[in-house]
């Protein structure tokens, strides 16, 4: 029995030709929270077994709670995962990028929908019970009256209660790493190799985003930029390479937004002598040649810029 299950329902969508797949950073992190506080936590992925054998297997741990991932693309898939589980759990938790904006429609379905950061509030919740007092847990959406009975029905706008806004996460190094004997490692690694690709997986070094791309609403981490320190990133990139991987890829909105902080990070590299390969997102206005050219020598071989793409064949 799992006290909590995290569920990301990942389905490849049709007509997508990214080859692109990572394991759930944000759910890596919240069950590892959850865990540092001796809750009882199951992650399931989606992405390689299917929607309807993961939810077979959700039934089985028997959860009191389940929480489940939703971005734009995993909209419907997230509504059936929720569907399906609502008579097998207790309390049904909605939390990413899509309840952040736009948690009403997800309270069709779900008790609950968290808005920003989940660690803390995840927790919360765990620690409030099913039946506890949500009102005084920050950063999160739900019905007056608690969870329907029998269908779940369309919450009146008046019925809803927003909690107010949670605090960002300052100090980035006391979150403990994503929970990674929780992913599906193993299939992870045997995907990309079958494509011909070193064995990949993701990362964060830091959250937010001062910019304001308009492909971008920054909706979970906010405008407030926070770095790790490098010896913490390096720290997991080795538990990463432990596990068989043999590339990172940093998904922060824009990793050379400090030029500092990445040359003290190439400079750690070199010092722990860990060769690794990695890759990162970018902007053409925050990397220059002499930047790229020291990533280069710390292993990294691709930069996704912002209206540009610097490749191992430019980095010399």
């Amino acid at each position: 029995m799992a006290e909590v299950a995290l569920i990301y329902p990942f389905t490849n969508p049709p007509r997508s030709r990214s080859i692109f797949r990572y394991p759930p950073l944000g759910l890596g992190y919240i069950a590892s929270y959850l865990r540092e506080s001796g809750v009882k936590v199951e992650l399931l992925d989606c992405t390689f077994s299917g929607i309807e054998a993961t939810v077979e297997r959700a039934r089985g741990l028997n959860p009191s709670i389940v929480g489940v991932y939703s971005m734009f693309t995993m909209r419907e898939a997230s509504m059936r995962v929720g569907r399906s589980l609502r008579d097998d759990c207790e309390l049904l938790v909605a939390g990413g990028p899509l309840p952040t904006i736009d948690p009403a429609p997800f309270l069709d379905v779900f008790d609950v929908s968290v808005k920003g950061e989940g660690e803390e509030t995840m927790l919360e919740i765990v620690n409030a019970g099913v039946d506890g007092d949500f009102g005084s847990i920050d950063g999160i959406v739900f019905k007056k009256g608690g969870r329907s009975h029998g269908r779940a029905k369309s919450p009146n706008p008046d019925d809803l209660v927003y909690t107010g806004p949670r605090g960002l996460i300052q100090d980035l190094n006391s979150i403990p790493s994503p929970a990674r004997d929780l992913y599906d490692n193993d299939e992870y690694k045997k995907y990309y190799r079958r494509n011909g690709k070193p064995a990949t997986t993701s990362m964060m070094a830091s959250r937010g985003c001062p910019f304001n791309c308009d492909f971008c609403s920054r909706p979970v981490f906010g405008e407030s930029f926070r770095q790790r320190s490098p010896e913490n990133v390096i720290a997991e990139v080795q538990e990463i390479l432990s596990l068989g991987y043999e590339r990172v890829f940093f998904q922060d909105d824009c990793f050379t937004l400090s030029p500092r902080w990445v040359s003290s990070f190439c400079d750690e590299i070199g010092r722990r002598e860990v060769e690794f390969e990695w890759e990162c997102l970018s902007r053409v206005d925050s990397l220059t040649v002499e930047l790229a050219r020291e990533m280069r020598e710390a292993g990294c071989r691709r930069a996704r810029a912002r209206e540009a793409e610097i490749k191992e064949k430019v980095i010399k």
